[in-house]
């Protein structure tokens, strides 16, 4: 084992993905800050199926890239991402025949398809090269925290002996062992109903090799069999399946499901996933034949919060080790780049001796707060996921409002700003109040839906207005005034989309009802219920907003729902 300081600064405890882009992250930002980083026994390069985690957002990419200068090696090393793919479907439905959600051409904003051995590995070397002290192949036994010093106790791999290191930081980074909080009790139980398996095979799985060569217009739709590089997405009530392609030249293919549907014992072995596609994607499996997996991993409840991540102690938990939400949507390595940046600030403020504990508790609510909201978005649609049209809806609203609102959030630090956010909580608690409405839309539609009407393809970046507020969430807002004017114009927009799906939903639940909305169309969006006893006490025809034009033809010819009667909606010109 390398020579070591009896004390350091910062001790990183795990050396995957999110601890080792921390120790990069202080480096850069507090270069007079020494850090030691302990990786975990086993090296995670000897297989690529370790983590969930391939797949980024923009808000992901944008720390990897931007924060972490990293824009070379993923360029080099892994695919860039065509945004989500969506297909609604049951087992037996050819997949052109399936209604489609997703991207014809890439957006602006790069995002990746990781192979996160490739990725860990890379990043690794660049951190040697800048000079952090990683040990390899340790086990930490003991973390003791003390008033003015803590000790981390480690066994190094080869030998089994025991070594002590003091610090003034310590950081749990050792993944779903969650050691810190269930040591010191601030560990959440884990969510039983949501499970996954998957695995990685040799070669291309392409969700176009599912559509004969023939149907031409299906393959025209985006063009040069460019859904390979969209996480793909085949839905179906109470679970999901993904396929994510890798620059190393393999596909990951993923099952996902909520156990009340689909129990995880069923899918739980390589060779019991292939009878499930069998079962509930024949299509899929037939394409995989015979073919031997490079590896094969499985998570049952893998998803948790916790009642602590970060303390005024002097200790905090990043990656799989705080919180960990759902896989769909990639929310993980945002995560993680969320938790490291507060860390980072918890560690300048704490060097220049302005750390408070105010702050310490706001940045242990914030993140703890923000994995709470994705599960929530994220978790109650499982239960729905094969209904095209309710979905498609509610997919096009926790899409675009996850850009809206996360995108200036990250990219402006708005959340390491008390101030800030303190200026901004009147309209995001707006956003909140109008979101919670929206969930109670889409569960009742479900509820109540009478399937009548669906859309072949949605190229959701193209719906009316998406474009613009897409561009201005990923933008640098140099004044308050100027992030709180793009926050109440994004709920204009939504204001506006809330009404505009009130109506398909209406159409499709109760069409009776729509002569009962008033001409030109303005409501007030945060009074919207599929229950019309109650629409008089939530107010739902006294809106306090501004009428704007809706141009709601243009939106639903959009959506590809074409047959819904709207002539008393939208008069004659």
């Amino acid at each position: 084992m390398e020579k070591i300081a009896s004390s350091y600064d910062v001790v990183i405890c795990g050396a995957g993905l999110a601890g080792l882009t921390l120790a990069r992250q202080i480096t850069r930002e507090l270069p007079a800050v020494s850090v030691l980083l302990l990786e975990g026994r086993g090296n995670k390069t000897h297989t690529n199926a370790i983590n969930v985690g391939e797949s980024t957002v923009e808000v992901s990419a944008y720390y990897l890239i931007d924060m972490l200068d990293l824009r070379e090696i993923l360029e080099q090393a892994h695919l860039r991402k065509l945004g989500f793919r969506f297909f609604f479907k049951n087992g037996a439905t050819p997949l052109h025949q399936c209604a489609e959600l997703g991207f014809s051409e890439f957006p602006p904003r790069d995002s990746f398809q990781l192979d996160r051995a490739r990725l860990e590995a890379d990043i690794k070397q660049l951190n040697a090269e800048q000079g952090i002290q990683m040990l390899p192949a340790c086990q930490v036994e003991d973390i003791v925290l003390g008033e003015d010093q803590h000790r981390v106790t480690f066994a190094d791999g080869t030998t089994g002996q025991l070594h002590t290191v003091g610090c003034r930081w310590v950081i749990d980074a050792m993944g779903r062992r969650r050691f810190l909080q269930k040591k010191l009790g601030f560990f959440e139980p884990h969510n039983p109903h949501f499970s996954a398996a998957w695995f990685r095979l040799k070669g291309r799985y392409d969700v176009c090799d599912l559509v004969p060569p023939d149907e031409q217009e299906w393959h025209n739709r985006v063009k040069d069999n460019r859904r390979y590089h969209s996480t793909n997405h085949l839905m179906e009530n109470g679970r999901w399946v993904w396929l994510i392609p890798l620059g190393t030249g393999a596909t990951s293919i993923g099952i996902v499901t909520h156990e009340d549907f689909f129990p995880f014992t069923d899918y739980n072995t390589y060779e019991k996933s292939l009878l499930w596609l069998e079962k509930h994607e024949p299509q899929l499996r037939k394409l995989i034949g015979d073919a031997q997996p490079l590896d094969f991993q499985c998570l049952r409840h893998y998803s948790y919060s916790a009642k602590r991540v970060f303390s005024t102690q002097r200790w905090a938990c990043t990656g799989d080790a705080a919180v960990f939400s759902d896989p769909f949507l990639s929310p993980g390595i945002d995560q993680l780049g969320f938790a490291n940046t507060m860390i980072v600030e918890m560690l300048r403020r704490d060097h220049e001796h302005r750390l408070e504990e105010q702050a310490v508790e706001f940045f242990n609510q914030t993140c703890i707060s923000y994995n709470a909201g994705t599960s929530w978005v994220t978790q109650s649609g499982y239960p729905i996921f094969g209904d095209a049209l309710v979905v498609g809806a509610k997919l096009l609203w926790d899409i675009v409002r996850g850009w809206a609102l996360n995108g200036p959030q990250r990219v402006n630090k708005i959340y390491l700003d008390e101030q800030k956010s303190k200026a901004l909580q009147p309209v995001l608690s707006r956003h909140f109040l109008l979101a919670a409405r929206l969930e109670r839309l889409f569960k009742d539609w479900s509820s109540l839906t009478q399937k009548k009407y669906t859309y072949q393809y949605l190229s959701y970046r193209t719906m009316p207005g998406v474009e613009a507020l897409y561009e201005q969430s990923f933008q640098k807002y140099e004044m308050l005034d100027d992030l709180l004017q793009h926050y109440q114009a994004a709920l204009e927009y939504f204001e506006e989309l809330a009404q505009k799906i009130f109506v398909i939903a209406l159409a499709d639940t109760m069409p009776e009802t729509l002569q009962q909305l008033p001409s030109p169309l303005w409501l007030n969006a945060w009074g919207i219920r599929l229950d019309p006893r109650r629409w008089k006490a939530d107010k739902l025809f006294s809106p306090t907003s501004t009428p704007r034009e809706l141009n709601l033809a243009e939106f639903i010819s959009h959506f590809g729902v074409t047959d819904i009667d709207l002539s008393h909606l939208i008069p004659a010109r």
